[in-house]
């Protein structure tokens, strides 16, 4: 998928916190997500993939348009998508040596959001209809030498929220909110063993002084740290054990969770 994050991390990420905390309108989720990078759900898309031209492929497609979780403004309703949304990714894969590649990647995302006034008479001086654009755009790459992975990862958005596509991007009647975060992570595979760490973090900035003053407790930060060891039993089997600590922080104050999780993974 060439979303805003990305196939390339989700297909290569065997580090997951458990559980994280609520934080003002915030919450961590299983499987880490929407720390470090927003999580973009499962879009009916078209897309195009371009064959390998020396290590470079170009996607781009359109796919279903999302409506907000959480634009919620009085006697407003959201439109029909006068477009679908847009997508594209353009990557890079390097050969170095036997067991030894990086790869690289770009991508971007864009769709609008469409709102209309409900009742049958609009009052004076108040909009019939807004709308605003949400954007984003990230960075990734990963290196592979032999047992070792090392990735990094950062995305910047516009309109889009944190940690869901289209969750906290706006307030009022369309001025955006930026989002912006990173993610690293690193392993070594010794045998059947692998162990490794990671950090991410995403935040979200106030759209203006009038948004601050209505959401106070408005998140402003999700971060977590997470170390892991996982154990290839059988083909099949994977034995695991984490440690994770997650925070999350607004003006008002902050929240964290620290958790231990030991348990097996099955695959088929």
């Amino acid at each position: 998928m060439p979303h805003l994050l990305i196939d390339s991390i989700l297909a290569h990420f065997p580090l997951a916190p458990a559980s994280a905390c609520a934080g003002w309108r915030q919450a961590g989720y299983l499987g880490g997500i929407g720390l470090g990078y927003i999580y973009t759900d499962w879009l009916a898309q078209i897309d195009y993939t371009t064959p390998d031209f020396s290590g470079f492929a170009l996607t781009v497609g359109i796919f279903d348009p999302l409506n907000s979780l959480s634009d919620n403004n009085l006697n407003y309703a959201s439109a029909g998508k006068k477009a679908p949304g847009v997508h594209g990714k353009i990557s890079y894969t390097l050969p170095i040596a036997e067991g030894t590649k990086l790869y690289v990647s770009i991508a971007g995302i864009t769709q609008q959001q469409n709102y209309y006034y409900t009742l049958p008479v609009v009052p004076a001086g108040v909009p019939s209809t807004y709308e605003y654009r949400g954007t984003g755009e990230d960075i990734f790459a990963r290196l592979d030498v032999q047992g070792l992975e090392v990735f990094g990862y950062y995305y910047h958005a516009q309109g889009l929220g944190t940690t869901a596509l289209f969750n906290l991007g706006a307030f009022g009647l369309g001025d955006t909110r930026t989002s912006k975060g990173y993610l690293a992570q690193v392993t070594y595979k010794f045998g059947a063993l692998k162990v490794g760490a990671n950090y991410g973090e995403s935040k979200l900035d106030y759209a203006d002084g009038a948004d601050q003053a209505a959401n106070p407790a408005l998140v402003s930060s999700n971060r977590k740290e997470t170390v892991g060891a996982y154990y290839s039993l059988t083909k099949n089997l994977t034995l695991l054990g984490e440690l994770s600590r997650v925070k999350s922080k607004s003006a008002a104050g902050s929240n964290d969770a620290t958790t231990v999780n030991v348990g097996a993974y099955l695959g088929f």
